[in-house]
């Protein structure tokens, strides 16, 4: 099983659509560099930086041909372990970079994991008829609800502001929901 997987890598790696997460790493470190420069710190960028990363990591999850690969023998789920495995080790790395560049206090990678967790969570139970690209709106959705209703009172600004203030049970949330949904 292993050397099937080290060799889906190449070809998996080949197949990943790479753009959308160069493109919202190099839009966030261009603006981390500019708050930077100003020496002024932004949590929209960081909140909102965290939804988008993280849409990228689930729009990862997206495997075109797998109703080619579906004789080989690698199921579809570990597939789209390898696309997010391959994906993500982009995407951490690029994320703390653009925090540790951002001036402020924190990498804020707890609300980005719990984002990519809820959406990706959200990708496993979607239909099998329905694009990845619906879940993937959820963690960036997600990011701007809180940025819009975070400072609300109430249940509307505490569900909004979860990703950030209890990010670890809404990650574990979106692995629960992950897992369980990993055999559709």
């Amino acid at each position: 099983m292993i050397v099937t997987l080290r060799q889906t890598a190449a070809p998996t790696a080949r197949a990943v659509s790479w753009t959308p997460l160069l493109a919202v790493g190099c839009v966030l470190g261009v603006l981390a560099m500019v708050f930077s420069a100003w020496d002024t710190t932004s949590p929209t960028v960081l909140g909102l930086g965290a939804g988008a990363m993280a849409a990228t990591l689930v729009l990862a999850w997206r495997d075109p041909a797998a109703s080619l690969l579906a004789a080989l023998p690698v199921s579809l789920f570990t597939r789209r372990l390898v696309r997010l495995v391959l994906t993500a080790t982009v995407a951490v790395p690029l994320w703390l970079l653009v925090t540790l560049v951002l001036p402020g206090d924190g990498s804020a990678l707890g609300p980005f994991l719990a984002l990519s967790c809820a959406g990706l969570g959200v990708a496993t139970w979607l239909p099998a008829d329905r694009d990845v690209t619906v879940a993937a709106v959820v963690p960036l959705l997600w990011a701007t609800l809180a940025e819009l209703f975070g400072e609300v009172s109430g249940i509307v600004g505490a569900a909004a502001g979860l990703p950030v203030t209890h990010a670890a049970p809404v990650a574990f949330g979106g692995l629960v929901l992950l897992l369980l949904g990993r055999h559709r």
